[in-house]
């Protein structure tokens, strides 16, 4: 069944005045929602191993925020005429889930920040800050608004992973960069140029990359934003440019 739609109405510029795919947006959507539900689940277990009542809470409230923003999106693609499905054991969110997981089972408060409001987040931030800039209405502004609460986020663990890496650089470096290889690897993956294990099980039907420039948007510049908001982020925590960079140029392409 076609579910195409002409989403010409309430279009603000010369990119996004054309008529666009709704399965295209279906897919970003989908990615979207099903990266919120995970980020919730994250949250959730993260309160199971917090020590003090008001960390409890904190996860919990993060928790509830991330549902607020999947169904945000959902929300957005009933506007346009489709259902956005989500898909919390497709192969590369669930991979990621099983990486936080470990930290949640060795009781690793700081391993679970840094994977969360360091990783996630700087994907999130960026390629919705980017999706906001060129999707129409409703759709650009939930985009661009849950930008800026995800930006939030990560300012709300720097003060903490700061102060824990004051404690002893090297080892929270050394702790780093092994969650970098480990999560980093599977963010790559997913805005690498191929889909080099598959299906990623989230797209309705084949992989949805090389229809992002029906909505005026790139794999190279989702992935460029992304990986520009992470190393903007390690900078923020005082690693060395230098050496996050070559750390960078170690991922997937």
């Amino acid at each position: 069944m076609e579910l195409a739609v002409d989403l010409k109405r309430s279009l603000s510029n010369e990119c996004t005045s054309l008529s666009l795919s709704a399965l295209v947006w279906q897919d970003v959507l989908a990615q979207a929602m099903t990266g919120e539900l995970v980020a919730a689940m994250n949250f959730t277990a993260l309160s199971e191993i917090c020590d003090h009542p008001a960390e409890v809470a904190d996860a919990l409230e993060h928790a509830q925020n991330e549902k607020g923003h999947a169904a945000a999106f959902a929300a957005e693609g009933r506007k346009i005429g489709v259902e956005v499905p989500s898909n919390v054991e497709a192969k590369h969110w669930k991979r990621i889930r099983e990486a936080f997981q470990r930290r949640i089972t060795e009781r690793d408060f700081i391993g679970c920040l840094i994977v969360q409001e360091i990783m996630l987040e700087s994907f999130a931030v960026a390629s919705y800050a980017r999706v906001g800039k060129v999707a129409a209405g409703s759709l650009g502004k939930t985009f661009a608004s849950i930008a800026a609460e995800e930006e939030e986020h990560i300012g709300h663990a720097m003060a903490i992973l700061r102060a824990e890496r004051a404690l002893d650089a090297q080892r929270f470096d050394d702790k780093l960069y092994r969650l970098h290889l480990e999560v980093m690897t599977i963010l790559a993956e997913m805005l690498a140029r191929d889909c080099s294990r598959g299906h990623c099980e989230v797209c309705h039907d084949s992989c949805v990359k090389p229809s992002l420039s029906e909505i005026c948007l790139t794999t190279a510049e989702l992935r460029g934003a992304s990986l520009q908001q992470y190393l903007k982020t390690l900078d923020m925590l005082g690693l060395p440019g230098e050496v996050t960079l070559v750390w960078v140029t170690q991922l997937p392409v």
